[in-house]
């Protein structure tokens, strides 16, 4: 069990960003912090779903008590409304009314104001696991020396046994972000596996962007294939993003899949840090320069023999276009088979038009080669 905490977060102002960098370097580490993002007038470093943000100040001068913000974990979100009810009646400044807010952590609902002095304080409540969902069955896999929390979702229609899929969410993520493709896929006759990789919610161990948890994907495709009503014969791989990039990267160890769907994924880590400035940071502090190429799928295409589909947007922010445009041209030039979609207008983060399209894109693939009928 892991400890309940009491910390949600920070953030601070400070007069000169790249000073203040230089010297938080120096400790954060230590206690398993990485600088996760950064843009020109803020750092956001992380340990899991715990943050501390960095702010530039506007004119080079930080302005007192406002230049900090503090969060602290409450037990349920009826505390967290409890709170704003109280402080509401005492006539207390609300700064944010309660509200979920994803982008921090998972299941993260909070409640903004400010103490007598002006100080902005946030009372949150975030999951602590992953919660339990009516029509899925939670289950815990075994990784690579790590145990890994997820969902198992039966299939809805067709004959036992059926083809089946592993999904692998993106980072920051889990496998509650799977939800809604693994319901799709057990609606149309696929039993689903939604996975939460090392170092997520319900999962054991630390985030590595790919070094070992392809080794937990290969341990989890053996107890998958397992599993009553799963067809082992008819094993599909998933991936979103970093969860793409550890797909295609397992796909490389010949498992015994038929097919990888990657969606808008990473595979040319090197170049994906030249690319993208704010994750340079993040990857320099995790993998440095010697660990960028055994991340980096485009390297591994000659060991991948599964037909592979390929999905990303042509506007993507975060992860360009052209490291799926490349994984395509080298799977090709290893007489690979290898589909690609980019989506026009489409950015790291799909509409749900969008991610319609993309999924009758993905069913069709898996219908091809999982030979579901």
């Amino acid at each position: 069990m892991r400890p309940r905490s009491s910390f949600a977060g920070a953030a601070i102002e400070v007069s000169d960003l790249a000073r203040s960098v230089a010297f938080h370097r120096l400790w954060l580490p230590m206690l398993g912090f990485h600088r996760v993002w950064a843009s020109p007038d803020r750092v956001m470093w992380s340990r899991g779903y715990d943050h501390f943000v960095m702010r530039q100040a506007k004119d080079g001068a930080t302005h007192g008590p406002g230049a900090l913000w503090l969060a602290v974990s409450a037990e349920s979100r009826a505390q967290v409304d409890q709170v704003f009810a109280e402080l509401r009646d005492a006539g207390a400044e609300i700064i944010q009314s309660p509200r979920e807010l994803d982008y921090f952590a998972p299941g993260y609902y909070s409640v903004g104001f400010r103490d007598p002095d002006g100080v902005p304080i946030e009372v949150a409540h975030r999951w602590d696991e992953l919660p339990d969902l009516a029509d899925a069955e939670q289950v815990r896999v075994p990784g690579h020396g790590v145990s890994l929390g997820g969902y198992f979702f039966k299939p809805q229609a067709g004959t036992p046994p059926h083809p089946a899929l592993l999904l692998l969410h993106g980072f920051a993520g889990h496998a509650h972000t799977m939800v809604g493709l693994a319901r799709a896929a057990s609606a149309n006759g696929y039993a689903a596996l939604a996975l939460s990789l090392r170092g997520w919610l319900g999962s054991e161990g630390e985030s590595d962007q790919g070094l070992r948890q392809p080794l937990d994907v290969l341990a989890a495709i053996d107890w998958f294939a397992k599993r009553p009503l799963v067809d082992h014969n008819r094993l599909g791989l998933v991936g979103a993003s970093m969860g793409g990039q550890v797909a295609l990267l397992a796909a490389a160890h010949k498992p015994p899949v038929k097919a990888v769907a990657s969606f808008f994924a990473p595979t040319d880590l090197a170049r994906w840090r030249e690319a993208n400035p704010f994750v340079r940071d993040y990857l320099d502090d995790l993998c440095g320069p010697e660990g960028l190429p055994v991340r980096s799928p485009i390297l591994r295409v000659a060991q991948i023999d599964a037909p592979v589909l390929l999905i990303h947007g042509d506007r993507d922010e975060n992860v360009p276009v052209a490291q799926t445009l490349a994984m395509a041209e080298a799977l090709r030039n290893h007489g690979k088979d290898v589909e690609a979609f980019v989506m026009a207008g489409a950015t790291h983060y799909f509409t749900e038009q969008q991610n319609a399209i993309a999924r009758r894109k993905l069913f069709d693939f898996l219908r091809r080669h999982l030979t579901l009928t």
